[in-house]
């Protein structure tokens, strides 16, 4: 799923229009996740320009590339994005896309793709291509709002859901928090049903326990960084007190090595772990000067592994070094 989200991503385009956002009504009611990009707020954010300052030459590279080829300006056309899912994280989900879109322009940069099909769907069309044995279904509601998934049918159901056809979430209900735009939270993910979710993951089988997830990010309070902020719901009182004591102990776990990783031990030092009644929230506060550090160590890491890989590249034998030239047969 990540690809084709990223691949949505660069699908906004300079056409000026107003403003479409997705609320509760345009998810379906047994959706179980929703995840909330607000690309609108973070750009606008400190922490929005801090990345963009952080790119690095290779990522500037395909933004102009990007850019050159089909007019695209991720940092001023898209709005909003919104992926919901009503399964496990494998099997997928819908994606709403807010901003401005030149239809025509982009219906014939997807009519490249393999096995490109535009089908009428109504007074709209439902471009379709396969990409890795893969089929990913994709319309514009108008130039302001598009909607793609792997799943043609989620695609019809979604469309439904955004013109009134079929009942969505209640106003009020479920996932409002996450899809409300909050200027100082760029990043919102909630989930209900971990058992489900989590399936046979070991990265979360932590949460299964819980009855719910709330995980947000935003701009800090008075300095550049990012607060980090994750909720879980659990069942009961007992239950929330053992997720507590979870929290808390991994913690101590991470800062009493300290000498072989000083930086995760600082990381764990500056982490609040809080219980009221059935939650427990973990918070963690990332200033700018942490996150430029944390940058340096990844490009550092990139930079040794390509080193590493190429210097591999020139120690193999050419093809065919050191085989013995064969002998004329007489």
């Amino acid at each position: 799923m990540r690809k084709w989200v990223s691949v949505f991503l660069l699908a906004a385009c300079g056409v000026r229009a107003a403003q479409a956002q997705v609320d509760a009504r345009h998810c379906p009611a047994d959706a179980k996740w929703v995840m909330h990009l607000d690309v609108k707020a973070l750009s606008a954010a400190p922490m929005g320009r801090f990345i963009r300052k952080s790119l690095d030459a290779e990522a500037m590279r395909r933004l102009s590339a990007l850019k050159a080829m089909s007019g695209i300006d991720l940092t001023n056309d898209v709005d909003s994005v919104v992926v919901c899912g009503k399964g496990d994280a494998k099997a997928g989900g819908v994606l709403y896309a807010s901003g401005r879109f030149d239809i025509a322009k982009l219906t014939a940069i997807a009519g490249g793709g393999k096995e490109f099909r535009n089908k009428a769907f109504g007074e709209r069309s439902l471009l379709s291509w396969s990409d890795r044995g893969k089929r990913t279904a994709l319309c514009f509601i108008d130039p302001t709002l598009a909607v793609m998934s792997q799943d043609e049918k989620q695609v019809e159901e979604a469309v439904a859901l955004i013109d009134g056809k079929k009942p969505g979430m209640g106003a009020g209900q479920g996932f409002a928090k996450v899809l409300a735009h909050d200027t100082g939270r760029f990043f919102s993910f909630q989930a209900n049903n971990l058992a489900a979710l989590a399936g046979t993951n070991p990265q979360f089988q932590m949460f299964k326990q819980a009855e719910a997830l709330l995980f947000e990010l935003g701009q800090m309070e008075g300095a550049n960084g990012v607060d980090c902020s994750l909720a879980l719901k659990a069942p009961s009182t007992e239950m929330a007190q053992q997720l507590n004591q979870a929290a808390l102990g991994l913690q101590a776990l991470v800062m009493l090595q300290a000498a072989q990783n000083p930086d995760a031990a600082a990381l764990a030092q500056g982490v609040k772990v809080a219980l009221q009644d059935t939650v427990v929230t973990v918070n963690l506060q990332l200033p700018e000067e942490t996150l430029k550090k944390m940058l340096q160590i990844q490009v550092a890491q990139r930079e040794a592994a390509q080193a590493a890989r190429q210097a591999k590249r020139e120690a193999a034998p050419a093809p065919g070094a050191g085989k013995q030239p064969e002998r004329p047969a007489f």
